[in-house]
């Protein structure tokens, strides 16, 4: 659930952006939720609200690369804390 990002959209270009998930208030603070859902769905603002399509393929091509090159959260079977996560795919964009 962590991976996947959605939005609400109206008529306009207005839309409330967020991971799938939601907050995830359970475990805030604690370094343990996947970046990816979030990251994705600021990739979709960029996209649908914006109309910036190569900043938001920019963003989407870096977490594929990270996820390829094997970086991973708890949650997916690695050991990364989100800021570690989200770090990572900073890198590659």
């Amino acid at each position: 659930m962590g991976m996947l990002p959605s939005a609400s959209l109206g008529e306009a270009t207005v839309g409330l952006y967020e991971p799938i998930h939601g907050s995830a208030p359970d475990i805030a603070g604690k370094g343990i939720a996947n970046p990816i859902g979030t990251i994705l769905s600021s990739a979709m603002m960029l996209r649908h609200s914006f109309k910036l399509e190569a900043e938001a393929a920019s963003i989407e091509k870096a977490v594929d690369e990270t996820i390829s090159a094997g970086a991973r959260t708890s949650d997916i079977g690695g050991k990364l804390t989100t800021r570690h996560m989200t770090d990572e795919i900073i890198k590659r964009m």
